[in-house]
């Protein structure tokens, strides 16, 4: 679950879906829906940077190893 409060899976599905609208520039609505997810993708970061979720995430992770670095796992 705390993969999903990271900004920056959201941001590369965003880039992803910004790279898909490249690849179908002249299928005019295909192009706009995956501008859609992009921008929608950029927001949900945005939200989740603001409220600081990516120290939660941390936090949850380091609870979740029980404090253990990934080179200690």
């Amino acid at each position: 679950m705390a993969g999903l409060r990271d900004p920056f899976r959201y941001r590369e599905e965003a880039e992803r879906f910004l790279a898909l609208a490249d690849t179908h520039a002249d299928h005019p609505l295909l192009r706009d829906g995956y501008l859609a997810l992009a921008i929608q993708f950029e927001r949900l970061a945005d939200i989740l940077e603001k409220t600081g979720a990516v120290e939660d995430s941390r936090q949850s992770v380091d609870r979740q190893n029980n404090g253990k670095t990934r080179s200690q796992s």
